[in-house]
């Protein structure tokens, strides 16, 4: 009776050693936790990995277009001095400059130099007043470009004191250079946020041909340069280039056949975005497709910023804006790509001449402006816009110009 007895004991030991054994094993499912013959087996000591958002940075750019500094613009700006210094542009620019001062790299095309050797002087050989590096400076451009046409205007002296005036402010030059013995490369590299910029600069020619070797500097001509050889490099050392031109036919919405040519260039080289300047009207953005897929950003030109020009062709310019995203272990792109058009106003007098947002220019404005009333052209509000919607395309305008 005893062995009977410890025989059924042994029994029910072993069952519930096999049941305890299954349900720490996993194979024993407890059908009575959800109805649906389930249970949640989790241990509750497993942490379970949470997805992290990829690492991005991002700096967010606005290019401008040609500076140009005409008789009627610097007498202006001596007549608004507060006595601090003989001149005061700030005035010009304070519509836009809350743009220009809130993105993280704000770029302008200066065209012509800023010399102390030489008076203020306008068209064909133009000299701006030392002031006006202060006021560009303090509006808040970051990069200044010197290579255009006029960049020889005052000769080498005039180059070398423009380019100090600059640098003195604390801005990156780009497109004027000091001459290197050991190398070919003229390249600015600029940090923000995380991302290295590298800026590039070149013109196709210059109104006059001192050799600015004099002072020992460098002008980045077109065709003088290892363009390909520049670009590439800079590819290699830094997350984004950026390449200024100086090209183009003067007064042509259409970029020339060069144009063209050496945007494909460039985007082949690595280029990730081209801003144009020279033909003093607007042309049009589009992506350039580089070799491997590349993408490449190019405005063929952005116009005049600042100027005197005598038709309604000349008034809209405008500014690129776009945001430079670069995500761990991709290549950085030019992303939210946007064409700001911008009017720059001056009245039959040329005083009190201010750059405005085309947005929030006028027919009242147009009516007074002095290619009306001083050149005896036409203009008016709905011919600048339609030179605007004419040109560039609608996927990088505002929604009010769509």
């Amino acid at each position: 009776m005893k062995k009977r007895i410890f025989a059924v004991v042994a029994i029910i030991l072993c069952i519930v050693f096999c049941t305890s054994c299954l349900r720490q094993t996993g194979m024993f499912e407890d059908a009575t936790d959800d109805g649906v013959g389930g249970s949640d087996t989790t241990d509750a000591h497993t942490t379970v990995p949470e997805t992290q958002p990829p690492v991005i940075n991002k700096a967010s750019f606005v290019g401008c277009g040609d500076n140009i500094i005409y008789y009627g613009t610097w007498r202006d700006a001596q007549s608004k001095s507060d006595g601090t210094r003989e001149y005061s542009f700030r005035h010009i620019y304070k519509n836009v400059e809350d743009i220009i001062s809130s993105a993280d790299i704000s770029f302008i095309n200066q065209e012509t130099v800023c010399s102390e050797s030489f008076p203020p002087e306008s068209y064909p050989q133009f000299n701006s007043p030392v002031d006006l590096t202060y006021d560009i400076a303090d509006v808040g451009f970051d990069v200044v470009c010197m290579a255009n046409n006029h960049m020889l205007d005052k000769g080498a002296l005039g180059l070398r004191e423009s380019f100090d005036n600059w640098n003195e402010r604390g801005v990156h030059v780009i497109g004027c250079y000091e001459e290197m013995e050991d190398s070919s490369r003229y390249i600015t590299y600029y940090e923000k946020n995380g991302i290295i910029i590298a800026f590039v600069a070149y013109t196709e020619f210059t109104n006059l041909s001192p050799d600015p070797a004099a002072e020992g500097l460098w002008a980045p001509y077109l065709k003088q340069s290892d363009v390909v050889g520049d670009i590439r490099e800079a590819d290699e050392n830094a997350d984004f280039v950026i390449v200024s031109v100086h090209w183009g036919e003067e007064g042509h919405f259409d970029p020339s056949v060069t144009q063209q040519s050496y945007a494909k260039i460039m985007a082949d080289s690595g280029a990730d975005v081209i801003i144009g300047h020279h033909p003093h009207v607007i042309q049009p953005i589009e992506w350039i497709s580089g070799k491997d897929g590349h993408k490449t950003l190019c405005a063929y030109s952005l116009g005049n910023f600042v100027h005197e020009q005598d038709h309604d062709y000349n008034v809209p310019g405008g500014m690129l804006s776009f945001n430079i995203v670069r995500e761990k272990g991709k290549d950085a792109k030019a992303e939210d790509v946007e064409f700001i058009p911008t009017v720059c106003h001056y009245p039959q007098s040329f005083y009190n001449n201010t750059v405005y947002l085309l947005e929030d220019y006028t027919e009242d404005l147009c009516n007074s402006h002095a290619v009306r009333t001083y050149y005896n052209n036409t203009i008016s509000l709905d011919r600048l816009k339609k030179y605007v919607t004419d040109t560039i395309s609608p996927e990088f305008l505002p929604d009010y110009l769509k």
